[in-house]
């Protein structure tokens, strides 16, 4: 699948999901340090503070890389999915279209999946797990409303729970490490006030293409998986 339509796939990953990331890695300024585990109740106070308006100041970035990476996701998905548009700019047009339901969806899960990987992780894992086919399904099974896409993904992945919150937890995981080395090369430059900008942008675009790589990849896992469970439903 990726090495037939590679250059498509990569064009769109990397306007959508490469860019957005990179820039907020650029713009965004290192979150605040959060007290250790020796601090004070009012330093504890100080601390939560700074993280609340560090990330008040910065919703609006987050937010648009956000929409980027769900727009990418979708027009992706679609390009692969939908053989009534035949090329990318088709493709392209259709998840516009597609996009509100798409956020809708994602807003939906959103809080019962934060709050899962907030108390025990697994129960957010599993979640997201029982989740991850809305996007091809709101392409393939149309029209369909969010709130449906939900459930049918929930319907599809029926006793192959735990399997694909593996899949999901393996694809967090990498999310995470993948990247790290990067950000963590970038932020020690940045606090020690020895951040040439030619070496930053390098360490960012290395982090940005790790993470967009695990997004693509999850992706193909996504759509592979639907066509696999869908195939056996009879749709």
């Amino acid at each position: 699948m990726f090495r037939r339509h590679q250059e498509v796939l990569m064009t769109v990953a990397g306007m959508f999901i490469f860019l957005p990331t990179l820039a907020l890695l650029l713009l965004v300024p290192v979150a605040p340090p959060w007290p250790d585990s020796g601090a004070t109740e009012p330093e504890i106070q100080a601390g939560a503070t700074k993280l609340a308006a560090w990330i008040v100041d910065n919703t609006s970035m987050f937010a648009a890389a956000a929409v980027a990476s769900l727009y990418g996701a979708l027009a992706i998905s679609v390009f692969l999915l939908d053989p009534g548009c035949a090329d990318l700019r088709a493709a392209m047009a259709r998840a516009l279209k597609l996009l509100p339901r798409y956020i809708l969806a994602a807003l939906l899960i959103l809080v019962p999946a934060s709050l899962g990987l907030f108390v025990l992780i697994l129960p957010g894992i599993y979640i997201l797990g029982r989740t991850m086919l809305i996007g091809p399904t709101l392409i393939v099974e149309r029209p369909i409303a969010a709130t449906a896409a939900i459930m049918r993904s929930i319907a599809l992945t029926r006793g192959n729970g735990l399997v694909l919150a593996g899949l999901t937890g393996i694809g967090l995981v990498a999310g995470q490490i993948l990247p790290a080395p990067f950000q963590r090369i970038d932020e020690t430059l940045r606090i020690a006030e020895a951040a040439n900008p030619v070496m930053i942008a390098i360490v960012d675009s290395a982090a940005a293409a790790c993470a967009a790589a695990v997004t693509l990849a999850t992706i193909l896992v996504r759509i592979a998986v639907y066509r696999q469970l869908a195939s056996r439903s009879g749709t």
